[in-house]
This record gives structure tokens, sequence and C-alpha cells, in this order.
């Protein structure tokens, strides 16, 4: 069974690409690929001397039931020029989101509390029925509601980088599409101030799943026809899509790197990628994940809630809260975490 199993695992990683035409597939409308071919990869000059934000957030549920989630959000700005760290600062927001039954339908409405270094942040309500947040046919469970705020934070972060043009450059952890409802407004509010204080705005993406047409991984078979220590490729595609202001690279920061990833420049800065890449590329020599900025690792340890810490807000929380009657919410949800106890 094992033996069968891996013999055609390795069928899939070890096909020879197919003769003819290999084209990017996308799955979405307003995208028209270009051909794979070898005269689009460009070997990468690394730049020095540009100052760099990277731009990172974070969530964590502290206590929720299937009606309400309390949620720390966290984003944060790392600033970074000739590979020196010259500063960073992180903002937080306490969410909580409640289910709220309005004009026949069930919504979740999100308020948000101060802390000490809060962020600005609007309440924000979302359809329990949003396709964009449900999985499959099920009504979309609270919690992740939090997942689109933490993505709509780091969007209000960015503007606000942008507007005090803190940096030369930003550089989001993600993509610049909008995947989310409510989403491109606050992207188009970023480019907004970015066009007006001349900051570039890129995003890169520490995972992708870009297939190509015969059914290949796109940046294996990149990975596979390249003979440069270090490159980018580009184009990928013409991008239409009202929803996707980006122009699109694959790239490969580091001739030590074993990863490639993908990397979108606003589409009206498109003559800047270059420049942008060779920037990135130079803060991508740290031993710790080569070929990947540190700028980018470090905003994820600044913006990221360890379990430690988590758990020493839910305690906090639930020692407050204990005597009033919250058991019988919270147990709508905690059957898994019994059995996963249970298990272990």
């Amino acid at each position: 069974m094992f033996d069968e199993a891996i013999e055609k695992i390795l069928a899939v990683i070890n096909k020879k690409d197919a003769f003819g035409e290999i084209y990017p597939k996308f799955s979405g409308e307003g995208y028209n690929s270009f051909k794979v071919d070898l005269k689009n990869f460009h070997e990468i000059q690394p730049a020095i001397n540009k100052k760099i934000a990277f731009i990172d957030a974070g969530n964590a549920e502290i206590i929720g039931s299937s009606n309400f989630s309390l949620s720390l959000i966290r984003a944060c700005y790392v600033i970074f020029q000739n590979n020196k760290k010259l500063g960073f600062r992180k903002f937080e927001a306490l969410a909580l989101t409640q289910a709220v039954g309005e004009s026949n339908e069930i919504l979740y409405k999100t308020s948000f509390f101060k802390t000490n270094n809060s962020m600005d942040l609007q309440e924000i309500s979302f359809n329990s029925l949003d396709s964009n947040l449900m999985v499959g046919m099920n009504r979309a469970e609270i919690g992740s509601a939090a997942n689109a705020i933490r993505r709509f934070a780091e969007l209000r972060l960015a503007k606000s980088v942008a507007e005090q043009k803190i940096a030369d450059m930003i550089v989001l952890d993600g993509n610049l599409q909008s995947t989310l409802t409510n989403e491109n407004a606050y992207l188009k509010e970023l480019y907004s101030s970015c066009d007006k204080n001349d900051v570039k705005l890129s995003a890169l993406s520490k995972t992708t799943s870009l297939f190509t047409s015969n059914g290949d991984l796109l940046s294996a078979v990149l990975t596979r026809m390249s003979s440069l220590a270090s490159w980018f490729y580009h184009p990928i595609a013409e991008i239409s899509s009202l929803s996707h202001n980006a122009e699109m690279f694959f790239v490969k920061f580091h001739e030590k790197s074993r990863h490639v990833f993908r990397f979108e420049i606003y589409n009206k800065q498109k003559e800047f990628a270059e420049e942008i890449i060779g920037a990135l590329a130079a803060n991508c020599a740290d031993p710790v994940f080569i070929g990947y900025p540190y700028g980018l690792i470090e905003a994820d340890r600044i913006a990221r809630i360890g379990k430690n810490e988590k758990e020493s807000l839910k305690a906090r929380f639930l020692f407050k809260l204990q005597d009033k009657n919250i058991e019988k919410y919270l147990s709508s949800r905690n059957a898994h975490e019994i059995l996963d106890r249970i298990s272990f």
C-alpha cells in the first residue's frame, strides 16, 4: 500500500514537462496567461540604500462560542535599510464579533476595544452566509471574521505608513488580490496613498498554488527550467481583473535558496519592479531562512501571537467571567478540545 502510494507521488513530482506550449492556469476571470518561455527569466541585480517597510499581522481567538468570538488582532511594520533594522512599531485591537439577527439574516458584527497601542479600526459587519467566509455550503464560523479583520488591519497599517512616508517601499505578506468582501475599498485607499506620496507597494507570498495548463505547479516548472543562480520570471499574465491591480512575477532571491515565491507590485508602479526585487534580494541572505526577506521574518515574529500569550489572556478573561453564566456558551464549541486532550 505505502510503496504504491510512494511510486504514485514520485510519478507526479518527477514527471517530465509535456512537449508543446505550457501556460499558467488561473481559476478566475481577468487573466490572459503568457506562454512559459525561457526568455522570460531575468537575473536579479541586488539593490541597496532603499528604506523598506515590511508589514504583517496576526490574530488569535481568546475565548469564543458559536455566537460570539473575542480575538486579539496585532499588526506591525519593521523598517530596514541596507540590511539594518531601523525600528518597528506594533498595534493591537481586541475584536469582539457577535451574531446578530437583522433583516431576516444572521450578521457577524465586530466592535473594537482600545489597547495601549490601538489601531484605528471601525465597526465591521459580515453576512454569516458570505461566500468569501463560508466553507462549502455551511454558514461561516464566527471566528473566521477575525481572519478577514487581520487582513484589513494590514492594509490600514500600510496606508498609514504610506501617508507618513516612513519608507520608500512597502512589502506586504501575501498578495494584492481582493478576495474578501469590502477588501477592495481598503486596497483602493492604500493605492491612493501610495500614489500621492510616491511610495512603492508590493507583496510577497510565502506559498503559491498557481498551476500550469498541464496540472503541474508553475513554481516547480520554473525551478526546473532556470539555470540562473537568482532570478525573476516575467511576464506571467496580463491582469485585467478589477479586484487585482497588480503585475505578477515569480522570484528566486538567492542562489542557495530552495524556494520560489510569487511577487506582486501595484500595476501603476510596475516599472519599478526590478528595483524592488533587487532590494528584497539584498535582504535575503540570513541563514534563518535563506532566500526569504529577513524583514518579513521579523514582521512575522513581532505580529505572531504565541500559544503562551493566548492562554494567558484566555485565563484572565475566564477569571473575570467566572460565575457569569458563560459556560453554556463556551461548551457549544469545546467538544473537539476535550477529544484532543483524551486522544493525546
